[in-house]
């Protein structure tokens, strides 16, 4: 009876011979035993787990107790080192750094609010500036940053759109200054030559603005009226004479009140028109014990004022005297000037043109406002002695 087993149609022909064959090699020719091998190549990668497991499995390798006293002093130890390393760092070095850098920022930040100030406050250079400031990381770096030259640029544009904006009819304009009373009127093109040679240092503390101006009348004496050398269109600046200690005041202005009025008109007293002169020469002719003395006078009596109201009247040739007595006021103000002789109590009526609210303070303070001459607005004469002054 044959026994032998079907054969498994999974397996493919000759499968079962294979198998056997393989049997009998392998116990004719056993293998070599490898573990014993690999014990001495493992053994050291076997320390270094046993190391590390004695740190990271304390509970499963058994430590002395000198040894964790040591290990605990290592710790203790290297906490207080670098505690003292990072104070020493935060102290000496970081926070020092950081105070002055703050310092540095705020003192860009007040720079950049002077010169970026009134109609420029929220320009967007302003906030690109601010922002740079804000992000800066040293001291350096904040004061390299250049605030002058772009704000300088910037109120130059907006000054000169001002200007052409705020004119009145004679080409003026009134540049006002920031924390002064000081108001001036000057035309256009004087006012384009301040913006050309300022910076924002200067640009940011004026602005322009139209010109609203009244003509006021001011009775003043001889010292106030600016010795009487004004003239009709002379341009004077106006200060004020005022101490008092009432209210414990007292005036130390070394600004104008007031810069840039223009004299519209101007009157001395009727009594310095009152002409009454004698000119009397005389000669004396000696022959032998005869003496003869020989006189010759003139005379001349008039009145300045009389003559104008003859000329009106036809009695006398009107563009003639009006010619002859044109600015005779300010010719006999300027003779006594040569001949440093003069009539000191002389008193003059002004007409003086000023911004509309001025007019208060100019009729409350007439007795106090002292009226002078600018040298950059000096008459003829006052030039010609200047310069002769400085050519010695």
């Amino acid at each position: 009876m044959n026994n032998k087993k079907p054969r498994d149609p999974l397996y493919p022909r000759g499968f079962e011979e294979t198998r056997e064959l393989r049997k009998q090699i392998s116990e004719e020719f056993p293998k070599p035993n490898k573990k014993e091998g690999l014990e001495d190549e493992l053994s050291p990668l076997k320390k270094l787990n046993h190391k590390i497991g004695v740190y990271l499995s304390p509970k499963t390798t058994e430590i002395s107790d000198d040894e964790k006293k040591r290990k605990i002093g290592v710790i203790i130890t290297t906490l207080i080192v670098l505690t003292l390393i990072v104070s020493a760092y935060y102290f000496i070095i970081y926070e020092p750094s950081q105070e002055q850098l703050s310092i540095a920022k705020t003192t860009k930040l007040n720079e950049l609010h002077d010169l970026y100030s009134g109609a420029l406050a929220t320009s967007p250079n302003e906030m690109l500036l601010e922002n740079k400031i804000n992000d800066a990381g040293s001291r350096e770096e904040i004061e390299s940053i250049n605030i002058i030259t772009p704000a300088t640029k910037d109120w130059k544009s907006f000054h000169k759109k001002s200007i052409n904006t705020n004119q009145d009819k004679y080409n003026r304009t009134m540049a006002v200054y920031e924390n002064e009373s000081k108001n001036t009127i000057i035309s256009a093109s004087e006012a384009m030559k301040i913006i050309n040679e300022n910076d924002a240092t200067v640009l940011s503390k004026i602005k322009f603005e139209e010109p609203n101006t009244v003509s006021v009348p001011i009775l003043v004496s001889r010292l106030q009226a600016g010795a009487g050398l004004v003239k009709v269109g002379s341009v004077v600046d106006i200060y004020s004479n005022f101490n008092s200690t009432e209210d414990n005041y007292t005036s130390n202005i070394t600004e104008p009140e007031i810069s840039g009025c223009t004299v519209l008109s101007i009157m001395r007293y009727e009594e310095n028109g009152e002409i009454d002169s004698e000119y009397s020469k005389t000669k004396m002719n000696v022959k032998g014990n005869n003496t003869n003395p020989h006189e010759n006078t003139q005379g001349f009596s008039s009145d300045v004022l009389e003559m104008i109201k003859g000329a009106i009247v036809k009695g006398y040739d009107e563009n003639k005297t009006f010619e002859m007595l044109k600015s005779y006021g300010v010719k006999l103000s300027n003779y006594e000037r040569q001949i440093n002789l003069g009539d000191l109590d002389a008193q003059y009526m002004l007409l003086i043109e000023v911004p509309q609210e001025k007019v208060n303070y100019i009729l409350n303070n007439m007795d106090n406002i002292v009226l002078t001459i600018p040298t950059s607005e000096a008459p003829d004469w006052m030039i010609k002695e200047i310069s002769s002054t400085y050519q010695n």
